[in-house]
C-alpha cells in the first residue's frame, strides 16, 4: 500500500509547517485551506473506491504491470518510465554504483545524462526515501499545494484583493492540465509557474533576493528536474512576461540580464549532459529528416475542435471510461481555465496598474496558442528555428490556463473595486452564450456527462452576480475552486492495490532466476522497461532519448519510431543472441510462423508464452573477422552470421585474422574490464549500445571505437595480453557541475548584495 503512516508525514508534516508560516497573512492561508480541501477531494474519490493513486498499463496485468483501474489510462508514462528509473537509481546507489546508466533496460541506456531521475531535484527527495510509488503520492499533494500557493503569491504582491489572490491560487491549484499530469515530472514545472512570476516581479521591482531565487528556480527546473524541456519553456514564459513590464525602462530591462544568465549556469549540471544525449538521439535525427511540425493530424477542423474543449471539457469524450474520440491523448490539450475567470475578466477589466502585467500575460498566453494551435503562417517560422524544431511544442499548452486564470484574478480584483452586479451577469451570459456554441459545434456527439457538469458555470454566476459582491467577494473564490475541480474530478488516474505477478511473469523469472541473460518482449508481451523492476535485462528501452545506435538495432528488431520505439514484431533469434538475449516473452498466440525459425518453445499458458534461444552469446565476446553488413537486417538477412566468431561492421573493415580468448574481470554498469589474450589481432566487442559518453582504453590508453552488429562497442586489440576497458560517464557532467557551483555562487551574491535605491 501506499498510503502507510510513513507516506501521510512526508505528505502532511511539511504542509503544516507550511501553513505556519503564512497564518499572518489571511489570503496565502485562505488559499492553503481552500486548496486542502480539493486535495482531499480529489484524491480521497480514488482511494474511497479501493484504489490508489497512479498510473498502470491498460491490458499487462499477465506480466505483473498494474492495469489502471479509475480515471484517466493515459499516463503509462509513470509505471513504464519514471517508475522504473527511479527505481534503477535507488538499486544501483544500493549496489554502490553511481546511477548514471542502467544495464537493465535497452542493453545499458544512460540514466543521469537522459534527463530521467531528476537526481539532483530537491522535491524528489520522498522518491529517494519511500520508493517510486509511495513517493509520487507524496509529491502530488506537495504539486498542488505549492501550485496553488505559488499563483497566489503572485497575486498578493500585485497588491490584489484577498478574494482575488484565493481564486488564483484555487483556480490554478486544480487546473485541468495540472490535474492531467499530476503523476508525472511535469506537473513540477506546471506547479512552479506562479513562483517564478512572482520573483520575476520582485526582480524587476530591484529586489536581489528575489532575482536570486528566480535564477534558482528556473536553473533548477531547466537542469535539475526530469522535465526540463517544459522548463525551458516557462523560461521563455519569463521572459515573455518580462519584456512589457520592463519596456521603456532601461534599469528594469538591466535587471532582467544576471537572473537570465544565472538561471543557465544553474542549469549546467544536468543540462550539459542531456544535451550531450539528446544530440546521439535518435529523435533530433528523426526530426532533421522529417519535419514534425505543423501536426499532419492538426487539420483546422480538429483546431476548432480542441479550442471548443478549452471552452466545454470533456465535449467530445472522456479518457476515463475510454469515449475519447480523438486519436491524440487527451492530456496535452487539457487546456480549460474555467469559464468562471473568463467571465471575471469581461466583467471587471484590468485595474491602470496592472495593465502591463496584464498585457504580458497576454504574450505569454499568446505564445502558449501559437505552440500549441501551430496555425500555418507562423509554424513554419518557428520550425525553422534551431533547437526549437526538436522540441515538443505541446509542452508550453500549460502557460495558456495559467495566464487566463491570472487574468481571471486581475478582473475580480478590479470588479470588486467597484461591484457592478449588472456589468456581471451580461459578462457572465456572454461567456456563457461561447460555452453553449461550442458545445453544439458540429459534428456534435452526446455530450459526456463530465461535460455536463460545469456547462452551465456561467450561468451560475449571472444567477448569483447580486450576491457575489458581498462580504467582499469571499464566494467567487469558491466557485472557481468548484468549477476547476469538478472539470477533473475523474481525471486522477488510480489502479489496484495489490497487482499480482501473472502466470507468464512468474515462469519468466524462474527460468532467468541466476543469470544474467537478457530477455525480449514480442507485441505487448512483457512491456517495455517493466522487466528492470523485476531484476530482468530488456533489450527494449520506453526512452524518449534513446540512442541513434539503440534506434537501429530496435529497427532491425521490427520496433519503429523516433523517440519512444513501439514493439518488437521481427525478434530475429541469431540478431537477438548475438546481443545476450536468452528468453523472449509473447502473447498467448505465440510466435508468428515467420519469425519461429531458431527459438525453443519452453511454456505456454493463458497470459502468455515463453522461448528460449540456443544462439543466446555472451554479452562481451571476441571476433576473429569482420565483415560488411549482408543485406537488410531487418529482413532477416544477418541471420546467417556466425555471432560467435564474426562482428557485423559498417564502413571500414578492421583487418582481423587472428583468434583468443576474453575473460571478464569487472562487470557493472557504467563500467566492464576484460582480459584478453590474442593470437594476432581480433576486435573485443561489448554489446552495450555506443552512446556519447562511452570510452575504450586498451591497457589504460585510449583506443579508437568501432561500432559492430549494429550497435555494440568494439576495440581492435593486438596479439598479446591486454586489459580493455569501456567506461561510461554522463558527457558534460564535470563542466556542468562547475557551471552549476559558479551560478548557485552567483545566485547567493546577488540575493545578498545591496538593493539600488
Amino acid at each position: 500500500m501506499n498510503t502507510d503512516l510513513a507516506t501521510f508525514a512526508w505528505a502532511l508534516l511539511p504542509l503544516a509547517a507550511l501553513h505556519l508560516a503564512v497564518r499572518r497573512r489571511r489570503a496565502l492561508l485562505l488559499t492553503l485551506l481552500v486548496v486542502d480541501l480539493g486535495v482531499a477531494a480529489l484524491l480521497g474519490r480514488v482511494v474511497l473506491t479501493g484504489h490508489q493513486v497512479g498510473a498502470g498499463v491498460p491490458g499487462a496485468q499477465a506480466w505483473g504491470t498494474p492495469a489502471t483501474a479509475k480515471g484517466s489510462p493515459e499516463q503509462t508514462d509513470l509505471p513504464l518510465q519514471f517508475h522504473v528509473w527511479w527505481e534503477e537509481v535507488r538499486r544501483l546507489v544500493r549496489a554502490e554504483a553511481p546511477p548514471w546508466i542502467s544495464d537493465r533496460i535497452g542493453g545499458g541506456t544512460g540514466l543521469y545524462a537522459h534527463g530521467q531521475t531528476g537526481l539532483p531535484f530537491p522535491l524528489h527527495v520522498p522518491v529517494w526515501v519511500l520508493g517510486a510509488e509511495r513517493g509520487t503520492v507524496v509529491m502530488m499533494i506537495w504539486k498542488l499545494v505549492l501550485g496553488g500557493l505559488g499563483a497566489a503569491t503572485f497575486m498578493a504582491r500585485l497588491g490584489a484583493r484577498p478574494a482575488a489572490v484565493v481564486a488564483a491560487g484555487a483556480g490554478w491549484a486544480f487546473n485541468l492540465y495540472a490535474l492531467s499530469w499530476l503523476v508525472v515530472p511535469l506537473a513540477w514545472v506546471v506547479a512552479a509557474s506562479g513562483w517564478v512570476a512572482w520573483a520575476l516581479l520582485g526582480a524587476l521591482r530591484g529586489r536581489r533576493q528575489a532575482g536570486g531565487m528566480l535564477a534558482l528556480v528556473l536553473g533548477v527546473l531547466c537542469g535539475w528536474s526530469v522535465h526540463p524541456e517544459s522548463a525551458v519553456f516557462l523560461l521563455g514564459a519569463a521572459i515573455v512576461l518580462g519584456l512589457p513590464l520592463a519596456w521603456g525602462r532601461r534599469r528594469r530591462v538591466a535587471r532582467l540580464v544576471p537572473p537570465l544568465a544565472l538561471t543557465l549556469a544553474v542549469a549546467g549540471v544536468g543540462a550539459l549532459p542531456t544535451l550531450a544525449a539528446v544530440a546521439d538521439s535518435s529523435k533530433l535525427a528523426g526530426s532533421r529528416e522529417i519535419p514534425l511540425y505543423p501536426f499532419p493530424w492538426l487539420t483546422p477542423e480538429v483546431q476548432v475542435h480542441l479550442l471548443a474543449q478549452a471552452l466545454v471539457p470533456w465535449r467530445d469524450g472522456h479518457p476515463a471510461d475510454g469515449s475519447w474520440r480523438f486519436e491524440f491523448p487527451a492530456a496535452p490539450f487539457a487546456t480549460s481555465a474555467g469559464t468562471v475567470p473568463l467571465a471575471l475578466l469581461l466583467a471587471g477589466g484590468v485595474r491602470r496598474r496592472h495593465r502591463r502585467v496584464a498585457l504580458g500575460l497576454v504574450a505569454v498566453a499568446a505564445m502558449a496558442g501559437i505552440l500549441e494551435f501551430q496555425p500555418p503562417v507562423v509554424t513554419p517560422l518557428l520550425a525553422a528555428v534551431p533547437g526549437l524544431a526538436a522540441m515538443t511544442w505541446v509542452r508550453a499548452a500549460f502557460l495558456l490556463p495559467f495566464s487566463l486564470i491570472l487574468l481571471g484574478a486581475l478582473g475580480l480584483d478590479a470588479w470588486l473595486r467597484r461591484p457592478r452586479p449588472a456589468r456581471l451577469a451580461v459578462a457572465a451570459g456572454a461567456v456563457q452564450a461561447v460555452v453553449l456554441l461550442a458545445a453544439l459545434l458540429p459534428p456534435r456527439p452526446p455530450l459526456h456527462p463530465a461535460a455536463m457538469r460545469t456547462l452551465l458555470a456561467p450561468a451560475a454566476v449571472a444567477g448569483l452576480s447580486s450576491w457575489l459582491g458581498a462580504a467582499r467577494g469571499a464566494a467567487v473564490p469558491v466557485l472557481v475552486a468548484a468549477e476547476a475541480v469538478a472539470q477533473g474530478w475523474e481525471v486522477l488516474p488510480g489502479i489496484a492495490r495489490r497487482s499480482p505477478k501473472g502466470e507468464a511473469l512468474e515462469t519468466l523469472l524462474e527460468l532467468a532466476r541466476g543469470s544474467e541473460a537478457r530477455v525480449l518482449g514480442l507485441g505487448p508481451a512483457l512491456p517495455a522497461n517493466t522487466a528492470a523492476r523485476w531484476g530482468l535485462a530488456d533489450l527494449r528501452a520506453h526512452d524518449p532519448v534513446r540512442p541513434r545506435a539503440l534506434a537501429r538495432l530496435h529497427a532491425a528488431l521490427g520496433a519503429q519510431g523516433m523517440d519512444l520505439s513501439g514493439d518488437v514484431t521481427r525478434p530475429w533469434a541469431g540478431l537477438a543472441g548475438a546481443w545476450g538475449v536468452q528468453w523472449l516473452a509473447t502473447p498467448p498466440d505465440g510466435l508468428p510462423t515467420a519469425q519461429a525459425d531458431g527459438w525453443v518453445p519452453v511454456w505456454r499458458g493463458s497470459g502468455g508464452c515463453v522461448y528460449g534461444n540456443p544462439r543466446v552469446l555472451p554479452v562481451a565476446r571476441l571476433a576473429r573477422r569482420a565483415i560488411a553488413p549482408p543485406g537488410d537486417a531487418g529482413a532477416g538477412a544477418w541471420e546467417g552470421v556466425d555471432f560467435a566468431t564474426t562482428a557485423v561492421v559498417e564502413g571500414s573493415l578492421p583487418a582481423l585474422g587472428g583468434e583468443g580468448t576474453l575473460q571478464v574481470v569487472e562487470q557493472r554498469p557504467h563500467r566492464w574490464r576484460v582480459r584478453v589474450q590474442a593470437r594476432g589481432d581480433v576486435l573485443a566487442v561489448l554489446h552495450v549500445p555506443r552512446t556519447v559518453g562511452w570510452s575504450v582504453r586498451v591497457d589504460d590508453r585510449p583506443a579508437a571505437m568501432v561500432t559492430a552488429n549494429l550497435a555494440g562497442m568494439g576495440v581492435v586489440v593486438p596479439a598479446g595480453e591486454h586489459q580493455v576497458e569501456w567506461r561510461y560517464s554522463p558527457p558534460g557532467l564535470a563542466a556542468g557541475a562547475l557551471l552549476t557551483v559558479v551560478g548557485l555562487a552567483g545566485c547567493l551574491g546577488l540575493a545578498l548584495s545591496r538593493r539600488r535605491q
